[in-house]
């Protein structure tokens, strides 16, 4: 950062004084040297006042006039010049330009006129200001080159970062004063893109490998002789939970894969609601209330990932919940809000977000009485990011949890 704040200041004050330099000379050659009829006519008036006196005076015509100093209300100031021998210039109403100075030995004056006025050099102003201006975007732009580059780069790097590839390798410019930083974010990216690929392989490998040894348990437990059956069978349920909490991780750790390969269509939200209720009702006691203020509300997603979100958090609120899950859908303008509510313990407010991290369980038992390996919610919060969402807890006026998961709407 201090090479790139150096780096302009450097750039910028460089720039300024050459155009400094630069213009001064400019102005100087081709305003300034410019000849005018004023100064041309003051080089006259300063031969003549040399050439004459009180003797030989001129005759008074249209451009020469002959005065008493008296006759006229000089300033202090003009008064001053004309007794120390110099060239007064003072203009009429017409803006045209008189030149008076002092006969010398005598208290006459002549003058000479009337004269334009110097020519005006706003135009030649303009024009130097406006080439100063276009040659100091000029430098600011080499100096600008070479950053924006890098800056080009570094989003061609996390684009394919953020589709799981190792970028390629790319050249990047010396002069640019965040080259370093460049090369270390091309560093970091490629190790990324290595652990990525590595995760990969490892959800391949736990995929195949450790499933084979599984079945074979399970095939082993089930040939045990009757009179190791009560054994066997809590070694089966073991297994059973192992087999479930591999499947609930290679599910998470495949949703990072899975957003490149999502299809999005057009959805109506109030029939996966039904439809997981449906199957809710069918395995719980628990009384379930549904709320919906729209008989169809369409959103943009994908009927699979949306119907596993559902699900998550209804099953979080029939394990969680004593007897009651209310569940309620309402929308606007632009999003659609599913709430579905239970009347158990709740959950903390200090552990709103914790509950969305995954492993994350706000119990520290890990039982088979209550279930769960912390990554439901983590799935949720992933799915909902997916469709352009959220998820988030709060409190329920039933005393339990109170989830809300926000889709935006969509067209019909």
């Amino acid at each position: 950062m201090l090479k790139l704040l150096l780096s302009l200041y450097l750039a910028v004050f460089t720039s300024i004084v050459v155009i400094n330099q630069v213009s001064e000379a400019i102005w100087s050659h081709w305003v300034h040297s410019a000849p005018d009829e004023l100064r041309h006519a003051k080089a006259v008036a300063n031969t003549l006042k040399a050439s004459i006196s009180s003797h030989n005076l001129p005759q008074e015509s249209e451009t020469v006039k002959i005065l008493n100093m008296d006759d006229v209300a000089w300033l202090p100031e003009q008064a001053g010049t004309l007794v120390q021998g110099g060239i007064l210039t003072s203009f009429d109403d017409e803006g045209s330009a008189w030149l008076t100075f002092k006969v010398p030995d005598s208290t006459l004056l002549m003058q000479l006129g009337p004269l334009a006025p110097a020519a005006s050099a706003a135009n030649k102003q303009w024009v130097i200001k406006l080439l100063s201006y276009a040659v100091l975007a000029f430098l600011l732009m080499l100096w600008i080159r070479p950053l924006w580059l890098d800056l080009l780069q570094l989003r061609y790097i996390t684009e394919n970062l953020t589709q799981g590839q190792l970028p390629k390798a790319t050249r990047h410019s010396r002069f640019s004063a965040i080259s370093n930083l460049t090369e270390q974010i091309r560093d970091l990216a490629s190790q990324v893109a290595r652990l990525i690929e590595n995760q990969k392989l490892l959800v391949n490998a736990v995929s195949h490998d450790l499933r084979t040894p599984l079945a074979r348990l399970k095939f082993a437990l089930a040939m045990l002789p009757e009179q190791s059956r009560e054994q066997a069978n809590d070694m089966a349920d073991d297994v059973v939970e192992m087999e479930a909490m591999i499947d609930e991780m290679l599910a998470y750790a495949r949703l990072e894969f899975e957003v490149d390969k999502l299809e999005v269509t057009p959805l109506d939200l109030c029939a996966l609601v039904d439809d997981q209720i449906n199957k809710l009702s069918q395995l719980t006691d628990k009384q379930i209330t549904l709320n919906k203020k729209s008989t169809q509300v369409i959103v943009s997603g994908n009927a699979y990932y949306l119907s596993r979100a559902i699900q998550n958090i209804v099953q979080n609120a029939d394990k969680y919940g004593r007897s009651n899950i209310e569940i309620s859908l309402e929308c606007d303008k632009s999003n659609a809000y599913l709430h579905i509510e239970d009347d158990g313990d709740g959950i903390p407010k200090s552990q709103w977000e914790s509950v969305f991290i995954p492993f994350s369980r706000l119990d520290e038992s890990r039982s088979k009485d209550n279930g769960g390996y912390g990554l439901g919610l983590a799935i949720v919060r992933k799915i909902a990011t997916w469709h352009r969402g959220t998820c988030h807890v709060g409190f329920s006026e039933l005393g339990g949890a109170k989830f809300t998961l926000t889709l935006p709407r969509t067209s019909s």
